[in-house]
């Protein structure tokens, strides 16, 4: 696949905020409360243990990524690897993952900001989202770089308050809430409904934190807009899961020092810094995942339509998704098309009942791509890598063995949802001309 008038406007430090902001969601200001929850104490080993995890992972997808200079990502790697039928799949799957996802996030968005409106109308949070969603796609319509600076402006605002967390909350850390439980403090914690250390409640925790962590894979998909990706990808790729891994362990260290209740809070980072900051570290910490839910509607916003464009390209959808704007260069088609099946799902809210399938995309894209790593070293040993990952099939195989621990975790309900979405796909490939 050629680059078809795409132009390479996106450089190292786009392809960085486009990392960071595709994995630092929304969760991490839920998470630490639901961990604490589950591990109790425990709770502070089970980042650094998931971030070793998806690190596996990621470095199949560094490896593949210094590979292509094309958009794509996972779609291009199982393609390459077992042909048209599983590389349609997997593209298929990313695509509309990311319509479900765009939705999602887009609504969570209008509700969280209905919470400083001085309002209850639903009608206020629709017309919110509407903007949302309507504003970031003309933003990518005018160009990759436009998109790429709007999200490095909610990259830089996201990490901000968190960094304020972490940098004030240090200071009010207090030893006595990392001791090991004694005597009566176990009923102690009992009633205050703060978990003890079991091994099913922290496979639990891990399971949820590793989805704290996916979103790494959005990296790869606009590659033929980067001006070096065979290059970037890889650096970003180990920045991204070192930077994020650190990140979310001083966040869980710094909450669990500061707030002794942080086990029983649905909003564990806010509750927490309005106890050792007063009401202004809740509202900071609120800004900030505001800034967070935005990020992640800006990042779906501009990888999105890049999905339905290379399924375009390859003649699996309708060509004219892959038509390239004589000005901006962008997908515009695939752009307005993303838009108008966003907020169709967004405003009638028939999005919810899919939107647990997103969650086994991001499997669906791992497999294929770890396999990959394999396949394409033994039938193509020829072609050029900018990164190969240490050690021959040790590291694709450790992934390969985390992405089946996942799917023996997934709900049924998920697989039903993922089948579903898989049988609607099937007319469009067999009608490929």
């Amino acid at each position: 696949m050629q680059n078809h008038g795409l132009t390479r406007a996106l450089g190292f430090f786009d392809v960085i905020c486009l990392g960071i902001n595709s994995v630092v969601g929304a969760g991490i200001f839920l998470l630490p409360g639901q961990l604490s929850s589950l591990a109790g104490r425990d709770a502070l080993w089970v980042f650094p243990l998931c971030g070793i995890l998806c690190f596996a992972i990621a470095l199949c997808f560094a490896e593949m990524g210094g590979m292509y200079n094309e958009t794509g990502g996972a779609y291009l790697y199982a393609k390459d690897a077992f042909g048209p039928f599983v590389g349609f799949f997997v593209g298929w799957m990313i695509w509309l993952s990311s319509i479900i996802g765009w939705a999602s996030v887009a609504s969570g968005f209008g509700l969280y900001l209905g919470y400083f409106l001085p309002t209850e109308n639903a009608w206020a949070s629709k017309i919110i989202v509407t903007i949302l969603i309507v504003g970031l796609s003309t933003i990518n319509y005018f160009g990759v770089k436009p998109g790429a600076r709007t999200i490095n402006f909610f990259t830089i605002g996201k990490l901000l308050p968190l960094l304020i967390f972490i940098g004030v909350g240090l200071f009010f850390i207090r030893k006595n809430n990392f001791s090991l439980l004694k005597g009566n403090e176990w009923e102690f914690m009992r009633k205050e409904g703060l978990a003890v250390f079991s091994h099913e409640n922290f496979s639990a925790a891990a399971i949820m934190a590793l989805y704290a962590y996916t979103g790494f894979e959005f990296v790869v998909v606009p590659a033929g807009e980067m001006r070096c990706p065979q290059k970037d990808i890889p650096r970003v790729l180990f920045f991204v899961l070192m930077l994020v891994t650190g990140l979310y362990v001083t966040i869980q260290i710094v909450a669990t020092g500061t707030f002794p209740g942080l086990a029983s809070s649905d909003k564990p980072l806010a509750d927490a810094a309005r106890y050792f900051m007063g009401a202004m570290g809740g509202v900071i910490i609120g800004t900030g995942a505001l800034l967070s839910i935005g990020g992640i509607n800006a990042g779906i916003a501009l990888t999105s339509p890049r999905s339905l464009y290379v399924l375009s390209v390859d003649g699996f959808l309708p060509r004219i998704f892959s038509s390239i704007h004589p000005t901006y260069h962008t997908p515009y088609w695939a752009i307005i098309v993303n838009t108008g099946l966003t907020l169709i799902l967004s405003l009638t809210g028939s999005f919810k009942y899919l939107i647990a399938a997103s969650v086994m995309v991001s499997i669906l894209q791992y497999i294929p791509t770890c396999l990959a790593v394999i396949i394409l070293r033994r039938h193509k040993p020829e072609w050029e890598r900018s990164y190969k990952i240490p050690g021959g099939y040790c590291i694709p195989i450790l992934a390969l063995v985390i992405c089946g621990w996942l799917i023996c975790h997934v709900e049924p309900k998920v697989i039903a949802a993922t089948a579903v979405a898989i049988v609607v796909s099937l007319p469009f490939y067999f009608k490929r001309k």
